[in-house]
């Protein structure tokens, strides 16, 4: 798969989760800079190991539970770095490493994935999503998460509204 949906599917997965929170009036769930955060962890092991062809991303000790072993421990650092704020920090630190997991499962349903690399060479997985279709899922999800950015702000108003139907004592 290619870094659109990579970095799409997680942040997807937040801001509607963040959307419906704020539409029921109970706020944000994430941090703001989350969703940047969600995106970078989501392309990170291709970033770590980039490869080109099937067998070069089976020989990716970035696309193995290795991997996301180590990954789960720095992600919480990477976290404690940035500001908190009002909202906890281990939501960001497990969506990161949630969108380090879904970039390798969204390569074992394309291609399939070496999960013990370099232990064993075996494979998980295979093309349930051909190369060929590869683009249509990246520009799928950029433009879901560009309506979801922009439904935000909706979200929120929906979820003031509510609360001040809630408040209203007559």
């Amino acid at each position: 798969m290619l870094w659109g949906t990579h970095a799409g599917i997680p942040v997807c997965g937040a801001l509607i989760a963040e959307n419906l929170s704020l539409r029921h009036g109970r706020g944000y769930v994430f941090l703001p800079w989350t969703m940047v955060a969600a995106g970078v962890f989501g392309i990170l092991p291709d970033i770590f190991n980039p490869h080109i062809t099937l067998e070069e991303r089976h020989l990716s000790w970035s696309h193995s539970v290795w991997f996301l072993l180590a990954l789960a421990p720095m992600s919480a650092i990477t976290v404690s770095f940035f500001p908190a704020g009002d909202l906890p920090r281990w939501r960001t630190a497990v969506l990161c490493w949630l969108a380090a997991f879904l970039h390798v499962a969204m390569d074992a349903i394309s291609g399939g994935v070496a999960w013990l690399y370099p232990w064993r060479p075996d494979v998980i997985g295979e093309y349930y999503i051909p190369p060929a279709q590869w683009l249509y899922w990246d520009a799928g999800f950029i433009l879901l998460t560009y309506v979801l950015v922009r439904l935000r702000p909706l979200s929120l108003a929906k979820g003031m509204q509510r609360g001040e139907e809630d408040s209203d004592p007559s």
